[in-house]
């Protein structure tokens, strides 16, 4: 098991949300997504991402290396979509020419970048919060109490479980390279890429094989069984239910308000 899948696992099952209804948080989590795609403004996104990272490092007590090191890729992608939608998106005049091939940022494709990465980490926060505060068995069992297609589930347990174990496999014969006095000049990078890339073919496909045979040795016949003896939907209190319903509300009252603010203004020509 990898270092990273241990961590998510250990600060999954031991936080102080861990015990909270989970289709409580599931509604949470998975309506404040929703509503986040509607957004036409990154300002209600931002305020998710906000009210997210608080539940989690406040009340849940995630630790915020562990949170900001999680959250890194989905980041560094938001601003690779911004800088990519600057300059390539959008119609109007340029608020800053680059003075090369004609590229310049204009404010529609600004505002455009802009919303999509506040989009992103408010989405990707919301849905982080399940994440780090139910343990992956409770959650894979729950949807399937929620009779999700069962290949989908399936699916999904298997790439969380071997998508460590392929890392942790690519980064052993990754550093077994270097220790030849691999990846030295630019020759020698791409042979010792090339020669990884097809061992982790091979081995991915040797594993699937192991797996497959180890599943049917044990009377797979097409479904994995997993059976979920928590709280149910049922026990969500009043007072949850209010609070959930209030929050939805006024959230999603807010983006309908905010919808028309940007935080560039157009530049019109006249």
């Amino acid at each position: 098991m990898s270092i990273f899948e241990d961590t998510l696992d250990h600060y999954a099952s031991h936080n102080n949300l861990v015990d909270v209804n989970i289709y409580y948080k599931l509604l949470f989590s998975v309506i404040t997504l929703i509503l986040n795609l509607f957004a036409n403004s990154p300002i209600m996104p931002f305020i998710i991402f906000i009210i997210s990272t608080i539940l989690i490092l406040f009340k849940a007590k995630i630790p915020s290396r562990f949170y900001a090191t999680f959250m890194l890729v989905p980041f560094s992608f938001a601003i690779i979509s911004v800088i990519f939608m600057a300059f390539f998106i959008g119609i109007g005049p340029h608020i800053w020419d680059l003075g090369l091939f004609g590229w310049g940022i204009t404010a529609d494709g600004l505002n455009r970048g802009v919303l999509v990465f506040f989009k992103v980490m408010g989405g990707v926060a919301a849905l982080s919060f399940l994440i780090l505060t139910t343990p992956v068995n409770r959650l894979f069992a729950v949807f399937n109490e929620l009779h999700l297609p069962t290949e989908l589930v399936d699916l999904a347990i298997l790439m969380y479980r071997y998508i460590f174990l392929f890392l942790d496999v690519t980064e052993t014969m990754y550093y077994s390279q270097k220790t030849r006095l691999g990846y030295n000049g630019y020759s020698s990078w791409m042979n010792c890429l090339a020669a990884l890339a097809g061992m982790v073919f091979i081995r991915t496909w040797e594993q699937g094989e192991m797996a497959y045979k180890a599943l049917a040795s044990r009377g797979y016949n097409g479904k994995l069984n997993m059976f979920y003896h928590g709280s149910t939907i049922h026990d969500i209190t009043i007072k949850q239910w209010i609070i959930l319903i209030v929050f939805e509300v006024l959230l999603a009252y807010s983006i309908y308000v905010t919808a028309s603010i940007n935080v560039v203004p157009y530049l019109i020509p006249v």
